[in-house]
This record gives C-alpha cells, structure tokens and sequence, in this order.
C-alpha cells in the first residue's frame, strides 16, 4: 500500500502502478534499493516513462531497447516477453539494452516465479541478459517468503515512508470524512449506501474531530 500510494503521489499513470508496486516490493525484499533508496527510485520513474521501448528478433532469442526507461518500468514487460517466447518453445532469452537502474532488474527472477520458472540475470557491459529456466523442484515463492518472514526496515524510516505516501490522499476535511469508501455520511449522522451492519454503530465522532491522526501514529505506536 504505502508502494503504491508513494506512486500516486509521484504521478505515476495508474495503468503502471501495480506492476511497478510489484517491482518495487521484491526489490526492497531481495536486497536491491531497499526502502533505503525507495524514494530515489521513484524520483528517477518519471524519466522517460512514455518512451515506446523496440523489441526485434534475434537467432538466439530477443532485442529489447528500453528507451533509457527505469528497470521497474520494463520488469514485468520483460517477464512476459519471456514466457511467451517459452510457451512458444522460442529462446527465452532477451538482451535487454539502454535502460536505467539495470541492477533492479533482477526483480525479474522474482516476478517470473508466479509462473513456476525461474531466470537468471546476467550483465554484458551494457547489456543485461536475462534467461529463463526451469528449476528441477518447484520454485521457491519470494512473494510467500515475504508473507512469512516480512521485510526488515528501519522503524523511522518506515514511518517517513508511510506518512509522505499519506500526501496522495485527499486533505482531511469535513467534506473527505462524509465521503467514506463506498459509503457518505450526513452531517446528521446518517449513513448513505450502506448495505451492511458493520455501519449501524459507525463512530460518527470523526465529524467533530479536529484531526483523525492520533499522536501514537507520529511514533510509531498504532
């Protein structure tokens, strides 16, 4: 969530977030920019991003200029690239030229999983090479292992995360209140559209209130 919203934030296109939040997930869980560079990262998408990457055939597999475009613009493209040429028992391989960040795209290895295959990612000077493989016992699940283990982050460093990605949030307001979710509240306290009885003892302070975030929030301690 704070990925995604941290996206929103920096304007990046909504067609392009779940992809981008996906690569921006496994790169903090596999060691790469991390939350640490998290912000960098994204700073660094808006470059470039509606450049139209050329893709050609090559004897040994695939082309792929990615139009100085960053590694989690092009990731989950690249994945795809490659099981369809795998499906097609084409080379599933693809030389991935002019990209930025070309260290992220090992966030490929993790993205192809879902398929139950796995790629190795290799650097050519200035050209990363990325290959599929199949793996003799079934691959182990990054996403699984980030449900059972987590990420390690810094306490303050995910707090200064979490709360700027609040600023792609509509301002606190009366009004914003009111329109809740799939639901809007009047200003008498009756609920409009609600369809289940989780709203009957809805808490309607939150109209009265001056600000909806606690100060344990600030810390840490929510």
């Amino acid at each position: 969530m704070v990925i995604e919203r941290l996206l929103q934030y920096k304007g990046i296109p909504s067609g392009r977030r779940p992809s981008v939040t996906d690569a921006g997930l496994y790169s903090a869980s596999m060691g790469l920019s991390g939350f640490e560079r998290l912000l960098e990262m994204l700073d660094r998408l808006s470059e470039n991003i509606a450049v139209t990457s050329e893709l050609s055939e090559t004897p040994d597999g695939l082309s792929f200029d990615a139009g100085d475009k960053h590694a989690w613009l092009v990731a989950e493209e690249i994945t795809d690239l490659l099981v369809d040429n795998y499906k097609r028992q084409a080379p599933a391989r693809i030389n991935v030229m002019n990209v930025a960040c070309p260290a992220e795209l090992q966030v490929v290895k993790s993205l192809i999983q879902k398929h139950g295959l796995g790629a190795d990612v290799k650097y050519a000077g200035d050209v990363v090479v990325i290959t599929l493989t199949e793996a003799d016992q079934p691959v182990q699940s990054e996403l699984l292992r980030i449900c059972h283990e987590r990420i390690p982050v810094d306490r303050d460093l995910w707090f200064a995360l979490f709360h700027k990605s609040n600023e792609a949030l509509a301002p606190d307001t009366k009004a914003s209140r009111m329109h809740t979710g799939t639901v809007i509240l009047t200003e008498d306290g009756k609920v409009v559209g609600a369809n289940d009885d989780e709203f009957l003892d809805m808490d309607l302070s939150i109209l009265e209130k001056d600000i909806l975030e606690e100060p344990g929030m600030e810390e840490g301690k929510h």
